[in-house]
């Protein structure tokens, strides 16, 4: 597959930037974050909140012209999403913000804007699902919580997406990648399961217990049947 001709403006960014040309390298680290998704909105999509913007943050350590740009750039987004809600750019300034070490600031407009405009809120929930679980924020998880059954839902089709991934790439056709994704879709689970029992709504455990195995069940994935053996009683214990 012909890799996409705007990756080459991100390898231009890492070749300026090692050679220490930090100016040139700031104007294609700028240009590959705004225009990676022109011509297709998913192809780049993770290096582009990944590998660009780690790029561009190390740059900003170094260059504080990269580190002025980032910031602008950060309230830019922030200001595009207040103004038409779309929760791609939410995502952007989430990223931006955690590059610059910020993602508290990320969180804290997202429980702004959940007391302000809940129904807003809840279409970024999948963003800063994460976040609220570390930050013990039960009662807003709960809020984001109407049918636990979805959240289970977009666990496991996280997990069938990155299991694909071996299809496309061989790369990926590796036991440490299978336990990795494995261990994220377990993860997710018990947080799921953490936030139900922190707001008295364990009785809906145990539907989540049958969708979870009727999932399992569905899925011949050798390292997902083994590590669901060994923790899932213990996920589900009670129920």
């Amino acid at each position: 597959m012909e890799k996409p001709a705007i990756i080459e403006v991100l390898e231009s960014a890492h070749l300026a930037h090692q050679a220490g040309d930090f100016v040139n390298a700031l104007s294609f680290y700028e240009h590959f974050f705004d225009h990676a998704l022109d011509d297709d909105p998913y192809a780049l999509y993770g290096v582009r909140l990944s590998h660009c913007l780690n790029g561009w943050a190390e740059l900003a350590t170094v260059f504080p012209g990269a580190k002025q740009r980032l910031e602008a750039k950060q309230q830019n987004l922030l200001d595009e999403y207040l103004r038409h809600r779309d929760p791609e750019r939410f995502h952007d300034y989430l990223s931006v913000s955690r590059a610059l070490g910020l993602e508290h600031d990320a969180l804290e407009q997202f429980l702004a804007l959940h007391h302000r405009e809940p129904k807003s809120a809840a279409k970024l929930s999948k963003f800063v699902w994460d976040l609220l679980v570390q930050g013990e924020y039960w009662q807003v998880c709960s809020d984001l919580l109407s049918e636990p059954k979805h959240k289970m839902e977009e666990l496991f089709a996280v997990f069938d997406e990155a299991a694909k991934m071996k299809d496309v790439d061989p790369a990926f056709d590796d036991i440490k990648f299978d336990r990795h994704i494995v261990a994220t879709l377990l993860d997710g689970v018990q947080d799921l399961i953490t936030v139900l029992r922190n707001v008295n709504r364990s009785d809906e455990i145990a539907v989540l217990n049958t969708q979870f195995r009727t999932a399992l069940a569905q899925r011949e994935h050798a390292e997902l049947q083994r590590q669901s053996h060994a923790k899932s009683t213990f996920l589900f214990a009670g129920h």
